[in-house]
């Protein structure tokens, strides 16, 4: 790769969608590639539109300059398509298909080129490598033309691409001799007709192990739950068909609202009894009323996730864990959580993604914190254990929302919770005021003379 092509800035190219086929949305990766320990970096080149004219001197008319094959460069590497297989009549844009997708083309949209130009051929170049390789590099594109030019695009892999989705771009291409320039910030130096290549990329790897092993279990244990809900579904419907609806009489089912009455009434007249007890005793009883909802809380999680397991269950929990999925496989440090991309990211950069960055929201998120911080109080000596396990989860937490602004409060975050009986200070709320606090103060100090002048105003009415 040459040095000017070195110097060709990504500012240069924009990127969008184009409409795909069904077949063309987000999917995951088959076991057999999934297994593969290397990734995959496949580029199917659609078409070069508006290709500039090649001048033939002073005084001649330009002829129309014809490509001779697209290239992708990566890691040293150096993949090339074959020449286009079709031309447009009205403008000097080309097509790059398969000889399949040849067979199949409109011809009365475009004229086939002359022979010489090697036929059609396969329009799919792909570079194999090492996902954590491939991930952090940036693919050239070069299209070469017949009179020894080329013009060129970048794409940063990391930033463009989310790994096993295919995504369609169109890249806006550079003369490879172009030198760096900083485009305005409206965009108006950029040719809106000039040359561009449309393609589709795709980045595929395989999952980190645990990813693997936690996706391989979950299919596994749905798998089971789907055939014991089956099973069950179908013994409790012939039970309740056979024995209970259909054989009881409805006038037989009346009597059993004999002793339900009295049970019903007798619970409503102990209930305030039982309230005043507690209440009275609520020193003595509230070890006994912790232990009692934590039991109730496990039983009801592993209810939960028993029922959430089912069919019916997951299109349930989908609709909710969906676009939170979908939201953090679209960031930089979900992609390197998921995928053997290198190095996992840290547990700050997975917090900041979660975690609100607007004023009110890390308000709020400060107050909770301070709140769970301080519930130890609730039962002492017992609660100081609790601390030492939401020691480290808060100073995460703070770190991804105040550690910019204030660096120290993650030691001291820490020491209040790890020492005992210091959980009164709010360090979620100290991080807030003092990251926000000079923004307040200054939205304040603009409006004060507007305040003093309407003072002014009234009192000389």
């Amino acid at each position: 790769k040459t040095q000017n092509t070195k110097q060709q800035q990504p500012a240069h190219q924009v990127h969008s969608k184009m409409p795909s086929s069904e077949s063309e949305t987000k999917y995951l990766l088959s076991p057999e590639i999934q297994s593969n320990t290397k990734g995959k970096i496949t580029a199917c080149i659609l078409s070069a539109y508006d290709i500039p004219d090649c001048e033939n001197g002073s005084g001649r008319s330009a002829t129309a300059a014809l490509p001779l094959y697209v290239s992708m460069e990566l890691l040293g590497k150096e993949v090339r398509t074959g020449p286009p297989s079709a031309r447009r009549r009205d403008r000097n844009s080309f097509k790059f298909v398969s000889e399949k997708q040849q067979d199949n083309s409109s011809p009365d949209k475009q004229a086939t080129l002359s022979s010489n130009n090697g036929g059609a051929s396969s329009n799919e170049i792909s570079i194999s490598a090492p996902l954590e390789l491939l991930y952090p590099q940036t693919a050239v594109f070069k299209v070469v033309l017949d009179n020894k030019q080329a013009l060129v695009a970048e794409v940063e892999l990391s930033t463009v691409l989310h790994i096993n989705e295919p995504k369609w771009l169109i890249l806006h291409l550079e003369p490879e001799y172009m030198t760096k320039s900083l485009p305005s910030s409206d965009g108006t130096d950029r040719d809106e007709h000039g040359p561009t290549l449309r393609l589709k990329l795709c980045l595929t790897g395989p999952y980190r192990p645990e990813i693997r092993a936690i996706l391989s279990i979950s299919q596994t244990w749905f798998s089971t739950m789907d055939g014991i809900t089956t099973v069950s579904s179908t013994a409790w419907n012939a039970f309740t068909s056979t024995l209970l609806l259909k054989q009881v009489p409805r006038s037989v089912q009346k009597i059993f609202l004999v002793p339900t009455v009295p049970l019903a009434a007798a619970s409503v007249v102990l209930l305030p009894i039982l309230l005043g007890l507690l209440t009275i005793g609520l020193p003595f009883f509230l070890p006994i009323i912790v232990g009692a909802l934590s039991i109730a809380a496990s039983f009801g999680a592993v209810g939960t996730g028993v029922y959430l397991s089912s069919s019916t269950g997951r299109q349930i929990a989908s609709k909710i864990i969906g676009p939170v999925a979908t939201a953090l496989t679209a960031t930089t440090a979900g992609q390197q959580m998921i995928y053997e991309t290198g190095p996992r990211p840290s547990p700050v950069a997975l917090a900041e993604i979660v975690l609100p960055d607007d004023m009110i929201g890390q308000l709020v998120v400060s107050l909770l914190i301070d709140f769970i911080g301080s519930s130890s109080y609730l039962l002492p000596g017992v609660g100081e254990a609790f601390d030492v396990m939401w020691a480290p989860v808060q100073t995460i937490l703070l770190m991804a929302m105040y550690d910019k602004s204030m660096p120290s409060l993650k030691y001291i975050s820490f020491m209040e919770e790890i020492i005992p009986f210091t959980d009164v200070l709010p360090s979620g709320t100290l991080g807030w005021v003092r990251k926000y606090s000079p923004l307040v103060m200054e939205e304040g100090l603009k409006r004060v003379p507007d305040h003093i002048r309407d003072i002014v105003r009234e009192t000389r009415i």
